[in-house]
Order: structure tokens, then sequence, then C-alpha cells
């Protein structure tokens, strides 16, 4: 209206400045300004009315355009004043109609909103409960195995759904399953599963089974509970899920299994073993291995195929480095001789093989190290028996023979003396093959572990007592013998003729193996558990190479030396079996050139009621 207003007034004022030049040029004309006065005041005055006419109007409009605003199309029609023009009419109109269809089309707007809120809310839900249904099958793609294994695992992604759907789910495992991955809480076995009822009540249950492949491992089962088609996809989900992990964790198992044993197998072997990648890089040694190296295995681990063979050369012996290099271009077996940390020789066979997959790809080699000392000094004693043993054999064979072919010739007279003094000497002859034989039985018997023995309580001091008795005499001659075992030591248990002959053995080496005039010291201790007799000389003694050894059979310090005394180097290995079919041990102490000690620990026995028994 101010705006109206301000309009009429620059009009008013626009037709009274374009009346003033008129004024001017008119001026002696006063009747003409007269008349022109009066008619512009009509003017004016037509021009008022007809300005307030229009404002009241457009007053009424405006009310009514605010009326609509706040009520909307629910406001009633403005009725304008007869004078008012019919153009205000029309335009009221049209601005009801106007604010009727903005009002309608917000209506809609609204109702379409909450719509898609609603919408947008049963989306999330949908989103957040597919959300948390990958968070439980995320479960089960992170490893499981060994801890806490896989039906714990599921039966926890049970749970889980269950929070999220309410739906309960119990999972029944197959026998075979539940045995080989071991009994879980809050999961049954197949044995707990009630197929009739199931199969009775079919309607009432949903069964899902857990397979993988053709195997089946399980089932899910849901009772009582109305499943929806999510509900259906997850549990469909879960069970092929569930499937292959039971697949994976069984092979799993089985593998860890198999590689526990093998590893086993391999550690426990005497025998050293390497094998090296296709990379040329050690993937693994066992403990054989490592301490023929003098290493560990962590810092072998990894370690390349030169610097390995590095470390090997450092230990063989006559071993240039182009054999070195045919062993590890080639397959098969070497044999090689190497010195220890300790300075001990060790003969070696090394086997080179290829190593392959199941698939008989190559993908390794390995190396076996197996130790043949034994077998070596056993050849090389099997070879020097044969000439003891041909050699003592040989010399009483050949004086029996010559002997009988003395008193066998008819053209010479012999006298009963001569006579007697021959057959004296077959009869020594025959008892010295009689013990060779004997001793051959006797390291039969003990390696069968069928020695026989005839056990009583005996004193040490008789044993002890006996065996010197029982010498040969030419083995008196100059002999010195002392002995301190007394008759109050605790009583042995034992066979009398088979301890006699150790003791016996032991007083015979210590005469044989001396240079000088036998002095031959025989004590006896105890304690808690047994009666130690040891037998101490003053002979040419063992080196220390040898003392580990001499109770090996066949073995002999000397052979030439052996030549000269006679022996076969059976004697310690019968004394030794002898002495552990007992129960006991038996041990050697010496200092080369200055005698030995050989001690026999035999375990003591009480008189118990009416019996003997061992401490």
């Amino acid at each position: 209206m101010k705006n109206l207003s301000i309009k009429l007034h620059l009009w008013i004022a626009f037709v009274v400045m374009a009346m003033i030049p008129v004024v001017f040029i008119s001026i002696f004309q006063i009747r003409q300004i007269y008349e022109i006065i009066v008619m512009f005041l009509l003017i004016l005055l037509l021009g008022y009315i007809h300005a307030m006419r229009i404002n009241s109007t457009i007053r009424i409009l405006v009310e009514y355009i605010q009326k609509v605003i706040g009520e909307g199309y629910a406001a009633q029609p403005v009725n304008f004043p007869k004078f008012a023009p019919s153009e205000f009419q029309f335009m009221a109109k049209n601005f009801f109609d106007m604010a009727k269809t903005i009002r309608e089309g917000q209506q809609a707007l609204l109702e379409l909103n909450t719509e898609l809120e609603q919408r947008v809310e049963e989306r999330t839900k949908s989103l957040l409960r597919i959300n948390r249904e990958l968070a439980i099958l995320n479960q089960l793609i992170t490893p499981i195995t060994p801890y806490p294994g896989g039906a714990k695992v599921i039966g926890r992604c049970l749970r889980q759904f269950f929070e999220v759907s309410g739906v309960k789910v119990k999972m029944y495992l197959t026998k075979p399953v539940f045995s080989l991955l071991g009994p879980y809480e809050d999961v049954p076995g197949n044995d707990d599963y009630d197929h009739d009822a199931v199969r009775e009540n079919a309607h009432r249950y949903y069964v899902k089974p857990i397979r993988s492949g053709k195997t089946t491992f399980g089932h899910f089962v849901v009772s009582n509970s109305p499943l929806t088609e999510a509900d259906r996809r997850f549990l469909e989900m879960l069970s092929h899920s569930a499937g292959i992990i039971f697949q994976n964790e069984i092979l799993s198992r089985t593998l860890q299994q198999n590689h526990a044993v093998v590893k086993a197998v391999l550690e426990s072997m005497y025998d050293a073993i390497t094998i090296i990648d296709n990379k040329r890089e050690v993937v693994y040694v066992n403990g054989r291995m490592a301490e023929m190296l003098g290493t560990s295995r962590e810092k072998l681990r990894g370690l390349s195929e030169d610097l390995l063979f590095d470390a090997v050369s450092g230990i063989l012996l006559n071993a240039d480095k182009e054999f070195i290099k045919q062993i590890r271009q080639e397959y098969g077996a070497y044999k090689l001789k190497i010195r220890l940390a300790n300075n001990q020789e060790r003969f070696k066979v090394l086997s080179a093989f290829p190593v392959t997959d199941d698939k008989n790809n190559t993908i390794g080699k390995g190396y076996l190290w197996r130790d043949i000392t034994k077998e070596q000094e056993v050849d090389r004693l099997k070879s020097d028996l044969i000439s003891l043993v041909s050699h003592e054999f040989k010399t009483p064979i050949t004086s029996i023979k010559g002997s009988v072919e003395t008193l066998l010739r008819h053209d010479t007279h012999w006298d009963e003396e001569f006579k007697r003094e021959l057959l004296t000497g077959i009869h020594e002859d025959i008892e010295r093959i009689k013990e060779l034989v004997n001793d051959w039985l006797d390291l039969s018997r003990i390696d069968a572990k069928a020695i026989g023995l005839k056990r009583e309580p005996l004193r040490p001091s008789i044993v002890v007592d006996s065996a010197i008795r029982k010498l040969p005499k030419h083995f008196g001659n100059g002999v010195i013998i002392e002995s301190t075992v007394n008759e109050n030591l605790p009583l042995i248990f034992g066979d009398r003729v088979r301890l006699e002959q150790v003791v016996a053995n032991l007083l015979t080496n210590a005469i044989r193996y001396n240079d000088r005039t036998p002095h031959i010291k025989i004590t006896a201790d105890i304690d808690e558990k047994y009666v130690h007799i040891a037998v101490e000389d003053n002979g040419i003694g063992i080196s220390a190479e040898h003392l580990d050894k001499v109770f090996d059979r066949f073995y002999c310090v000397d052979a030439g030396w052996v030549r000269r005394t006679g022996g076969t180097g059976l004697g310690l290995a019968i004394c030794k079996g002898i002495i552990e079919a007992h129960g006991g041990s038996i041990r050697a102490e010496s200092i080369e050139g200055n005698g030995s000690v050989f001690t026999v620990s035999i375990p003591r026995y009480k008189y118990v009621g009416d019996k003997y028994e061992k401490i």
C-alpha cells in the first residue's frame, strides 16, 4: 500500500510539473487558468477516489492471501466490495486454486516422505542383519585349527544367529566326526540325534545336512520355529561353510598326525638326515645331523646347499672337492670318513635321493648319513677273528695231531711216562678247544637272551675264592693275588658257576696282559643296592681310545699281542652279558702302562621271612 501511495503522489507531481509551462504561457489568461485549476482539482479528486478504491481492494486481497497462507485451502472464498475490479476477484480465485494445489502437493510429499522413511528403516534393519550375518560367517574364514576347533566356532555362530533372528538351531555331528574331532560342549554326537522322531514329525522340523562333496558330517535341526527366507539362506550358507571347515579340520588333523609320526620317526633315527628344496636351501635336518656338524638345527635351516657342504667338508677325511661335487650332482651311495668335534673318527655312507610329491614331481633332494662305524669295526674284527680263531684252533689241533701220530707209530716203543705226557697235552688242547666252543655258545645264548642262570644265595667271598682256585696251575707261577673280600659282606643272589666264570676271566686277563710279575688285588665295597667287586692289576693297561670298546665282541686291543698271549676277544663281552643278565653292570678304568681296574656290580639281596628278595 505504501508503494501505491508513493506512486500516486508522484503521478500528481508529474501532472503539476507538466502544467507549469502552460501556466506561464497563459499568465495573462486568468480565466483559462481558473478553468484549468478547477479541472485539475476535479481530476485530482477523481484520481484520489479511484486510488482509494484500488487501495481498499488490494488491502482486502492481501488479507485474504495471508488467511489462505495460514489456513490453507480450508479458508472461505473472499467477498470483494461491489466497486472492486473484477480482475482482483479473478486473481483471488486463481491464488486460492494455486494454494489448494500447493497444499495437496505438500500433503502428498509428506505421505511420500513417511513411506520413504519406513522403507529406509526396513532396509536399514535388513542391511544390519545381513551385516551381522556376514560378521558371523566371517568367523569361519579365519583359520580355526587346532584351537578352538570347528565345532566350537560353528556352535558360537549358531548362538549369535539366535541373538539376531531368535531361531534356535541345534547341530548334530556324525559319529566318525564326533570321535575324531573330540567331544565339544553343546555339540551332541549323532547318537543323540533322534532320526525316528524327526521323520515322524517332519512338518515340525527343519533339517539341513552339513556336507562337503558326498560326505555328510552332521545336521542342523530347527524345531518349532518359523523360518523366513533369510533364515533359510543363512543356514544354507552356514551348512556349506561348516562342511568345508570340518573337511579341512579332519584333513589338517590327519596331516598333523602323519607329520608328527614322520617327524618322530626321523628324529628317533640313528642316522643323520638333511632335506634340500628346489631352491637349494635346507628345509629340514634332524638332531643327528646337527650333532654331526656340531651346531644347532636352527642354524642349519635355511642354509644354502653350498654352505652346508662347506661345513661338511670341514669334517671329511680324504675327500677332495671333485668328490663333493659328484655327490651333489648325482644320486647314489658314497662311503666317507669323518672326524667329529671330539676327534672321534666315524665311517658314514652318504645316500643322495630325490624327494618327490604325490604326483611324483621332484620337490627337492635328500641326504641320508648312515653311520657304519660299527659295521666297519665288525668287519675288521671278523677278519682279525678269523686269523685269531684259526691260530687258536690250529695250535691245539696241530699239537693233538702230532701227539696222536706219535702214539700211533708202530716202529717205536714209547714208555708209559712219555705216553702219559702226550695224552696230558692232548687233554689240555682239547680243553682249550672246548673253552673256545663254549665261548661261542655263551655268546650265542647272550645274543638270544637265553642264557640260563641257576640262582642261589651266595657270599661274594666264596665266589672270589672259588674263582682263584680254579685258575690253571701254570698261571700260578709267580702271580701274586691279594683278596680282601671278607665273609661279612651282604649276600648276593646269582649263578655261582657263571659269576665264578666272570671273576676267573678278569683274573686271567690280568695275568695275560702283563709284562711284569702280575700283582692282582681283589677288593669289595657295598652301597644301598649293590655289592661292587673290583679286580685291580699292574698290567699293560688300556688306552683311552680303546677303553669304551673292550666289552664289544670280537674286539681285541692289539691283535699282535693277542696272538702272542692267546685270546679271541670274546671274554669281556661274555662277562658283560652274564652280569647284565643278573641285573648288574661292569665297568673298566685304566691308565695305559699302569694297569687296569675292572669293577663288577651285583645287586644285593636280603632275607625276608623264608626267602631272599632283591633290595
